[in-house]
Protein backbone atom coordinates (compact mmCIF):
# COMPACT_ATOMS: atom_id res chain seq x y z
CA UNK A 1 0.00 0.00 0.00
CA UNK A 2 1.12 3.32 -1.08
CA UNK A 3 1.85 6.15 1.82
CA UNK A 4 -0.86 8.52 1.46
CA UNK A 5 -0.61 12.02 0.53
CA UNK A 6 -3.81 13.27 1.45
CA UNK A 7 -2.50 15.00 4.73
CA UNK A 8 0.27 16.85 2.81
CA UNK A 9 -2.78 18.05 0.22
CA UNK A 10 -4.17 19.36 3.32
CA UNK A 11 -1.54 21.05 4.57
CA UNK A 12 -0.49 22.60 1.04
CA UNK A 13 -4.04 24.66 1.44
CA UNK A 14 -3.43 25.22 4.78
CA UNK A 15 -0.37 27.32 3.89
CA UNK A 16 -2.33 28.98 1.20
CA UNK A 17 -4.94 29.90 2.93
CA UNK A 18 -2.89 31.20 5.68
CA UNK A 19 -0.86 33.39 3.06
CA UNK A 20 -4.04 34.44 1.44
CA UNK A 21 -5.31 35.73 4.49
CA UNK A 22 -2.56 37.66 6.04
CA UNK A 23 -1.25 39.30 2.98
CA UNK A 24 -5.27 40.08 1.93
CA UNK A 25 -5.32 42.01 5.19
CA UNK A 26 -1.96 43.20 5.53
CA UNK A 27 -1.57 44.48 1.60
CA UNK A 28 -4.22 47.44 2.56
CA UNK A 29 -1.71 48.91 5.75
CA UNK A 30 1.33 49.10 3.05
CA UNK A 31 3.01 52.61 3.20
CA UNK A 32 6.35 53.84 2.07
CA UNK A 33 6.43 56.57 4.60
CA UNK A 34 5.44 54.09 7.54
CA UNK A 35 8.19 52.05 9.22
CA UNK A 36 5.86 49.72 11.37
CA UNK A 37 4.45 48.83 8.54
CA UNK A 38 7.22 47.88 6.33
CA UNK A 39 8.76 45.86 9.07
CA UNK A 40 5.42 44.00 9.89
CA UNK A 41 5.23 43.27 6.17
CA UNK A 42 9.45 42.02 6.29
CA UNK A 43 7.77 39.85 9.30
CA UNK A 44 5.04 38.46 7.14
CA UNK A 45 7.40 37.35 4.50
CA UNK A 46 9.99 35.69 6.63
CA UNK A 47 7.22 33.65 7.99
CA UNK A 48 5.79 33.07 4.60
CA UNK A 49 9.79 32.21 3.68
CA UNK A 50 9.67 29.43 6.59
CA UNK A 51 6.60 28.27 5.82
CA UNK A 52 8.09 27.55 2.26
CA UNK A 53 10.79 25.79 3.51
CA UNK A 54 8.62 23.51 5.73
CA UNK A 55 6.94 22.42 2.88
CA UNK A 56 9.94 21.87 0.98
CA UNK A 57 11.43 19.14 3.14
CA UNK A 58 7.69 17.80 4.04
CA UNK A 59 8.58 17.09 -0.15
CA UNK A 60 11.86 16.05 -0.24
CA UNK A 61 10.92 13.52 2.74
CA UNK A 62 8.19 12.03 1.42
CA UNK A 63 9.36 11.60 -2.38
CA UNK A 64 12.72 9.41 -0.70
CA UNK A 65 9.78 7.88 1.45
CA UNK A 66 7.35 6.82 -1.33
CA UNK A 67 10.78 5.58 -3.39
CA UNK A 68 11.32 3.06 0.13
CA UNK A 69 7.82 2.50 -0.10
CA UNK A 70 7.75 1.14 -3.48
CA UNK A 71 10.90 -0.60 -2.84
CA UNK A 72 9.21 -2.76 -0.25
CA UNK A 73 6.47 -3.47 -2.10
CA UNK A 74 8.02 -5.28 -4.49
CA UNK A 75 10.30 -7.34 -1.81
CA UNK A 76 6.57 -7.95 -0.42
CA UNK A 77 5.67 -9.63 -3.65
CA UNK A 78 8.24 -11.53 -4.41
CA UNK A 79 8.52 -12.91 -0.93
CA UNK A 80 4.85 -13.80 -1.49
CA UNK A 81 5.66 -15.80 -4.38
CA UNK A 82 8.72 -17.68 -3.10
CA UNK A 83 7.75 -18.26 0.00
CA UNK A 84 11.26 -19.58 1.09
CA UNK A 85 12.72 -18.83 4.77
CA UNK A 86 14.97 -16.92 3.22
CA UNK A 87 12.35 -15.00 1.73
CA UNK A 88 10.39 -14.60 4.82
CA UNK A 89 13.31 -13.51 6.43
CA UNK A 90 14.21 -10.71 4.49
CA UNK A 91 11.10 -9.49 4.51
CA UNK A 92 11.40 -8.98 7.98
CA UNK A 93 14.17 -7.06 8.17
CA UNK A 94 12.84 -5.09 5.08
CA UNK A 95 9.55 -4.61 7.20
CA UNK A 96 12.17 -3.06 10.30
CA UNK A 97 13.96 -1.13 8.08
CA UNK A 98 10.78 0.74 6.27
CA UNK A 99 9.20 1.11 9.70
CA UNK A 100 12.49 4.11 11.02
CA UNK A 101 11.52 5.98 8.52
CA UNK A 102 7.83 5.76 8.11
CA UNK A 103 7.76 7.05 12.17
CA UNK A 104 10.57 9.72 11.26
CA UNK A 105 8.61 11.13 8.42
CA UNK A 106 5.45 10.95 10.75
CA UNK A 107 7.52 12.73 13.27
CA UNK A 108 8.65 15.19 11.22
CA UNK A 109 5.10 16.24 9.86
CA UNK A 110 3.80 16.71 13.02
CA UNK A 111 6.87 19.05 13.75
CA UNK A 112 6.11 21.00 10.78
CA UNK A 113 2.37 21.43 11.83
CA UNK A 114 3.36 22.71 14.91
CA UNK A 115 5.91 25.02 13.28
CA UNK A 116 3.06 26.24 11.30
CA UNK A 117 0.57 26.48 13.94
CA UNK A 118 3.15 28.72 16.22
CA UNK A 119 3.88 31.07 12.68
CA UNK A 120 0.25 31.48 11.78
CA UNK A 121 -0.21 32.93 15.38
CA UNK A 122 2.35 35.68 15.04
CA UNK A 123 0.69 36.36 11.04
CA UNK A 124 -3.14 36.76 13.49
CA UNK A 125 -0.92 38.95 15.84
CA UNK A 126 0.02 41.50 13.32
CA UNK A 127 -3.79 41.50 11.90
CA UNK A 128 -5.17 41.98 15.34
CA UNK A 129 -2.48 45.18 15.68
CA UNK A 130 -4.70 46.97 13.29
CA UNK A 131 -8.25 46.00 14.53
CA UNK A 132 -10.20 47.35 16.81
CA UNK A 133 -11.02 44.99 19.35
CA UNK A 134 -14.67 46.54 20.68
CA UNK A 135 -15.99 47.01 17.11
CA UNK A 136 -14.46 45.18 15.04
CA UNK A 137 -13.18 47.66 11.96
CA UNK A 138 -9.78 48.78 11.71
CA UNK A 139 -8.32 50.94 14.22
CA UNK A 140 -6.77 54.28 14.34
CA UNK A 141 -3.33 52.59 13.06
CA UNK A 142 -4.67 50.75 9.87
CA UNK A 143 -6.80 54.11 9.09
CA UNK A 144 -3.47 56.01 9.10
CA UNK A 145 -1.71 53.50 7.08
CA UNK A 146 -4.57 52.90 4.31
CA UNK A 147 -4.74 56.73 3.92
CA UNK A 148 -1.27 56.96 2.65
CA UNK A 149 -1.09 54.08 0.20
CA UNK A 150 -4.18 55.93 -0.79
CA UNK A 151 -2.66 59.52 -1.06
CA UNK A 152 0.32 57.61 -2.70
CA UNK A 153 -1.97 56.30 -5.70
CA UNK A 154 -3.90 59.03 -6.40
CA UNK A 155 0.00 61.10 -6.40
CA UNK A 156 1.18 58.04 -8.56
CA UNK A 157 -1.37 57.50 -11.06
CA UNK A 158 -4.58 60.08 -10.40
CA UNK A 159 -6.46 57.40 -8.38
CA UNK A 160 -9.44 59.62 -6.78
CA UNK A 161 -10.89 58.29 -3.31
CA UNK A 162 -13.34 59.68 -0.68
CA UNK A 163 -13.27 60.15 2.93
CA UNK A 164 -16.03 60.42 5.33
CA UNK A 165 -16.18 60.93 9.34
CA UNK A 166 -18.94 59.57 10.80
CA UNK A 167 -20.17 60.66 14.46
CA UNK A 168 -22.37 59.18 17.04
CA UNK A 169 -24.58 62.37 18.18
CA UNK A 170 -24.90 62.80 22.12
CA UNK A 171 -23.33 59.44 22.64
CA UNK A 172 -21.72 60.93 26.15
CA UNK A 173 -25.40 60.88 27.15
CA UNK A 174 -25.78 57.09 26.12
CA UNK A 175 -22.95 56.54 28.48
CA UNK A 176 -23.92 58.79 32.07
CA UNK A 177 -27.43 57.47 31.36
CA UNK A 178 -27.55 53.64 30.29
CA UNK A 179 -23.61 53.14 31.19
CA UNK A 180 -20.89 52.55 29.68
CA UNK A 181 -21.62 48.93 28.98
CA UNK A 182 -24.59 50.30 26.63
CA UNK A 183 -22.40 52.48 25.29
CA UNK A 184 -19.56 49.95 24.31
CA UNK A 185 -22.91 47.78 22.85
CA UNK A 186 -23.14 50.80 20.83
CA UNK A 187 -20.25 51.32 19.16
CA UNK A 188 -20.14 47.36 18.65
CA UNK A 189 -23.10 47.57 16.47
CA UNK A 190 -22.15 50.65 14.69
CA UNK A 191 -19.04 48.92 13.92
CA UNK A 192 -20.82 45.99 12.61
CA UNK A 193 -23.72 47.72 10.52
CA UNK A 194 -20.66 49.43 8.99
CA UNK A 195 -18.87 46.39 7.84
CA UNK A 196 -22.18 45.25 6.85
CA UNK A 197 -23.17 48.17 4.40
CA UNK A 198 -19.11 48.90 2.23
CA UNK A 199 -17.75 47.44 -0.37
CA UNK A 200 -14.93 44.71 0.25
CA UNK A 201 -12.61 47.19 -1.05
CA UNK A 202 -13.54 50.21 1.19
CA UNK A 203 -11.89 50.47 4.90
CA UNK A 204 -13.62 51.11 7.83
CA UNK A 205 -11.92 52.55 10.73
CA UNK A 206 -12.35 53.48 14.09
CA UNK A 207 -11.30 57.08 14.84
CA UNK A 208 -11.46 57.69 18.67
CA UNK A 209 -13.96 57.87 20.70
CA UNK A 210 -17.44 57.82 18.85
CA UNK A 211 -16.17 58.14 15.75
CA UNK A 212 -15.57 56.02 13.05
CA UNK A 213 -13.92 56.84 9.40
CA UNK A 214 -14.94 55.21 5.82
CA UNK A 215 -11.97 55.48 2.84
CA UNK A 216 -14.22 54.72 -0.57
CA UNK A 217 -11.55 53.81 -3.09
CA UNK A 218 -12.52 55.28 -6.57
CA UNK A 219 -15.56 57.09 -5.35
CA UNK A 220 -16.58 60.49 -6.75
CA UNK A 221 -18.04 62.87 -4.28
CA UNK A 222 -21.90 62.57 -5.37
CA UNK A 223 -21.26 58.51 -4.80
CA UNK A 224 -19.58 58.83 -1.47
CA UNK A 225 -22.13 61.53 0.09
CA UNK A 226 -25.44 58.89 -1.36
CA UNK A 227 -23.76 55.97 0.25
CA UNK A 228 -23.23 58.15 3.37
CA UNK A 229 -26.77 59.01 3.44
CA UNK A 230 -28.10 55.81 3.56
CA UNK A 231 -25.18 55.02 6.44
CA UNK A 232 -26.92 57.57 8.42
CA UNK A 233 -30.86 56.86 7.62
CA UNK A 234 -29.30 52.99 8.65
CA UNK A 235 -27.78 54.35 11.76
CA UNK A 236 -31.57 55.73 12.80
CA UNK A 237 -33.62 53.18 11.48
CA UNK A 238 -31.70 49.86 12.53
CA UNK A 239 -29.94 51.40 15.85
CA UNK A 240 -32.59 53.81 17.06
CA UNK A 241 -29.43 56.14 17.46
CA UNK A 242 -28.00 59.13 15.33
CA UNK A 243 -24.77 60.05 13.76
CA UNK A 244 -23.81 63.42 11.59
CA UNK A 245 -21.38 62.63 8.73
CA UNK A 246 -19.04 64.99 7.01
CA UNK A 247 -17.57 63.77 3.55
CA UNK A 248 -14.56 64.69 1.40
CA UNK A 249 -13.21 63.72 -1.63
CA UNK A 250 -9.56 64.31 -3.40
CA UNK A 251 -11.77 65.63 -6.33
CA UNK A 252 -11.51 68.72 -4.50
CA UNK A 253 -8.77 68.24 -2.26
CA UNK A 254 -5.65 66.28 -3.29
CA UNK A 255 -3.16 66.44 -0.16
CA UNK A 256 -4.19 64.33 2.55
CA UNK A 257 -3.88 66.48 5.79
CA UNK A 258 -6.24 68.86 3.34
CA UNK A 259 -8.83 65.80 2.89
CA UNK A 260 -8.90 65.06 6.41
CA UNK A 261 -9.87 68.75 7.24
CA UNK A 262 -12.18 68.86 5.23
CA UNK A 263 -14.14 66.13 6.13
CA UNK A 264 -14.07 67.25 9.94
CA UNK A 265 -15.19 71.05 8.76
CA UNK A 266 -18.41 69.04 6.52
CA UNK A 267 -18.94 66.94 10.29
CA UNK A 268 -18.63 70.37 12.28
CA UNK A 269 -20.75 71.87 10.32
CA UNK A 270 -23.46 68.81 10.14
CA UNK A 271 -23.91 69.09 13.94
CA UNK A 272 -23.58 73.08 14.11
CA UNK A 273 -26.82 72.50 11.35
CA UNK A 274 -28.36 70.32 14.45
CA UNK A 275 -27.31 66.77 13.90
CA UNK A 276 -28.54 63.72 12.48
CA UNK A 277 -27.25 64.41 8.51
CA UNK A 278 -24.45 64.72 6.28
CA UNK A 279 -22.84 67.26 5.19
CA UNK A 280 -19.81 67.79 2.24
CA UNK A 281 -16.91 69.79 1.95
CA UNK A 282 -15.68 71.00 -1.57
CA UNK A 283 -14.29 73.50 -3.20
CA UNK A 284 -16.99 75.76 -2.62
CA UNK A 285 -17.46 75.40 1.22
CA UNK A 286 -19.71 73.35 3.07
CA UNK A 287 -23.02 72.48 2.59
CA UNK A 288 -25.48 69.70 3.61
CA UNK A 289 -26.21 66.79 1.56
CA UNK A 290 -30.24 66.54 0.31
CA UNK A 291 -31.32 63.65 -1.87
CA UNK A 292 -34.90 62.71 -2.65
CA UNK A 293 -36.30 59.38 -1.99
CA UNK A 294 -35.34 58.10 -5.65
CA UNK A 295 -32.01 58.82 -4.69
CA UNK A 296 -32.03 56.45 -1.62
CA UNK A 297 -34.39 53.54 -3.40
CA UNK A 298 -31.44 51.42 -4.25
CA UNK A 299 -31.28 49.08 -1.65
CA UNK A 300 -27.69 48.53 0.19
CA UNK A 301 -26.42 45.29 1.26
CA UNK A 302 -27.74 45.61 4.72
CA UNK A 303 -30.95 46.22 3.60
CA UNK A 304 -31.77 42.73 2.87
CA UNK A 305 -30.05 41.91 6.44
CA UNK A 306 -32.70 40.22 9.41
CA UNK A 307 -29.91 40.88 11.94
CA UNK A 308 -31.18 42.75 14.54
CA UNK A 309 -29.04 45.66 15.83
CA UNK A 310 -31.15 48.08 17.70
CA UNK A 311 -29.55 50.04 20.83
CA UNK A 312 -32.15 49.83 23.60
Amino acid sequence: MLFDLSGLDILGLALTAIFSFAVGKLRRTQSAECKTAERDMQRAKSIIQEFEGIAAQLQQAVQQHQQQVLQFKERVNAASQGRRNADWDDFSIETERILKPTLALADQVARAYDQIKQQSTVLVNLQESRIDALTGVGNRRMFDQSLESYRALFNRYGKQFSLAIVDLDHFKKINDTRGHLQGDHALSTVGLLLRDMVRETDIVARYGGEEFVILMPETPLDGACLFCERVRLAIETKLNLTASIGVASTEHFGITDDLVHAADQALYQAKEAGRNRVFLSDSDGCSSVELSESDLSHETKSDSSDTKLAVS
